[in-house]
């Protein structure tokens, strides 16, 4: 513990004695204090830097004690241990196990951003305590990637947040400990993500909760970096991020509305559910000017298609003023994807939400989609998070999935129910649901089963959320459902489903012109031959 003791030692040496000056808060952060004020009244203040950072800026002497020991606490909840895998991390909630190798990242706005300003109001023991989780937090940044295995083609960048986050982390030690090395190495892997993200897209696209987490890293890597380069490009995927989620968002009903990589679901409550990219934006910050107009004045119908990822995924927005389609296609992306999205309604209080797949599974999932009608596909074979990521047995693959449906909010209603053709209704809006399953290299319908669910998966990311799902059956291999929403009382024709199965290709279609074409390669993976050349696309189109 030599390093530890000779940083306290430093740290007292530079004591500031500086009189605690109260600084301007904002009316939302002065409610946000009273309310923290209460809570630790009644013993229920959380330990968390953001919570001690706002303690500290009130000038207030007793909130600035209650500051410093929020934020002991909060640092007694690290992993000093060096030899272990999480050392310098932290549980994401007291009383929690240490696991989650990214929260040290999560925590570095605060711990390197906001609480650095304030080391003048802590006293000494706390401001030495504090440098050290610092460094024991820049430890457990470097070692983000020692033991994590990634897709084929991603490298360290399956997760654009987290890899966002990481570059965010070094941007902001490098500066804090005047480390050129670090400040070197931030703008390294800086220009790795970002040559990454301007070819490729973000992989967790569309994704309400993370975009916005690399919206708000993008902040810290724009004012820490010192490199007119850097400050161009991190404004230019500021400017995606927010031109995206604008344009997938319906304005009106208040929810993104297409394909998503990872979604929590936020829609099933009565709320706007847009991303915080849209409704936390920071005002110094200057949105683009085709996002402002789209934002308030759309003309309908819109359409919006993008593209992501090495594979790579594509996904659509198709929006009427009061209802909406979207969808992705390319596999199983995360375990929270959503492949197919149907909203109808009046506003964010007053809508019906449909999503398949219902609740989190790792299963493939392969959709065309034209205009309101919708051809998904799915099979359960190995995903290639089971192939590349995926550290159990492969012949138990199968029992990595869960239950797969069609997850619906509480206002719809079934009009109507036969194994081959479900028809829900709501705000003036239907929707048909025609599922299948092929057996014996033959097409057939497939009736589902009607279950509630309480939380989003038992297993994967679970969440407490309430809603009704119809699930498939576990059996065969491969299954679908063909989805088209249209006017109440509309004439639907049958969506003539056909599958052939030729030279190892797969071909779904419908009627109408719907073709999902599919092969299985030597590796056991799943592979799309998509309807155009995904060369050929913009990682984002809007309009036609």
């Amino acid at each position: 513990m030599k390093f530890a003791a000779g940083l306290a030692i430093m740290v007292c040496s530079l004591c500031l004695t500086t009189a605690v000056l109260p600084q301007e808060l904002t009316q939302d952060e002065k409610k946000e204090l009273a309310g923290l004020r209460q809570a630790w009244l009644e013993g229920r203040c959380a330990a968390l830097p953001a919570n001690a950072w706002l303690f500290y800026r009130s000038g207030d002497e007793t909130d600035r004690r209650r500051a410093d020991s929020l934020l002991n606490r909060f640092i007694a909840l690290q992993n000093r241990d060096s030899s272990s895998t999480v050392f310098g991390q932290w549980p994401w909630r007291e009383g929690a196990e240490i696991g989650d190798l990214n929260v040290a990242l999560f925590r570095s706005h605060d711990m390197l951003r906001n609480l650095w300003d304030q080391q003048d109001k802590m006293s000494a023991l706390t401001r030495a305590q504090y440098l050290l989780s610092c460094r024991r937090l820049l430890e457990a940044a470097k070692r983000r990637w020692d033991t994590e295995v990634f897709d084929i083609g991603r490298d360290f960048t399956a997760y654009s947040n987290i890899f966002c986050l990481w570059v965010q982390t070094l941007m902001l030690a490098g500066e804090r400990f005047d480390d050129a090395r670090l400040q070197w190495m931030a703008r390294s892997q800086w220009t790795r993500w970002y040559n990454h993200i301007s070819f490729y897209g973000i992989d967790e696209f569309a994704s309400p909760g993370y975009n916005h987490v690399i919206f708000k890293a993008l902040f810290d890597i724009h004012d820490f970096c010192h490199d007119r380069r850097i400050e161009k490009e991190s404004k230019e995927i500021m400017d995606h991020v927010y031109l995206l989620q604008s344009a997938i968002t319906h304005p009106v009903l208040k929810l993104p509305v297409t394909g998503i990589s990872r979604d929590y679901r936020v829609f099933l409550k009565e709320t706007d559910a847009r991303s915080a990219v849209l409704t936390e934006t920071p005002t110094n910050y200057a949105p683009p000017q085709k996002a402002l107009e789209i934002n308030q004045q759309r003309s309908y119908p819109f359409e919006v298609t993008g593209k992501a990822a090495v594979g790579p995924f594509l996904f659509k927005s198709y929006q009427l003023a009061d209802a909406a389609m979207g969808s992705m296609t390319g596999g199983a992306c995360f375990q929270q994807q959503i492949h197919c999205l149907t909203a109808v309604g009046k506003n964010e209080k007053e809508r019906a939400v449909a999503f398949i797949q219902g609740s989190n599974t790792p299963v493939n999932g392969y959709t065309d989609q034209i205009g309101a009608s919708t051809l998904c596909v799915y099979n359960r074979l190995p995903a290639l998070w089971h192939l590349t990521q995926w550290r159990g047995d492969m012949a138990e693959y199968r029992e990595t999935f869960g239950e797969f449906g069609l997850g619906l909010s509480d206002k719809w209603k079934v009009k109507s129910s036969a194994p081959d053709h479900l028809v829900l209704e709501a705000y003036g809006y239907e929707l048909h649901v025609f599922p299948f399953a092929v057996q014996e290299e033959k097409l057939s319908g497939c009736a589902l089963t009607l279950k509630h669910r309480t939380t989003s998966s038992p297993r994967y990311h679970p969440r407490p959320i309430v809603f009704d799902e119809w699930v498939f059956p576990d059996q065969p291999d491969w299954f679908g459902v063909h989805l088209v929403l249209a006017r109440s009382g509309e004439r639907i024709e049958e969506p003539g489903l056909r599958y052939v199965l030729q030279q190892g290709i797969r071909t779904f279609s419908t009627e109408q012109g719907h073709r999902i074409r599919l092969f299985v390669a030597e590796k056991g993976d799943t592979r799309q031959l998509f309807n155009i050349d995904p060369a050929l696309m913009p990682l984002l189109k809007i309009g036609r």
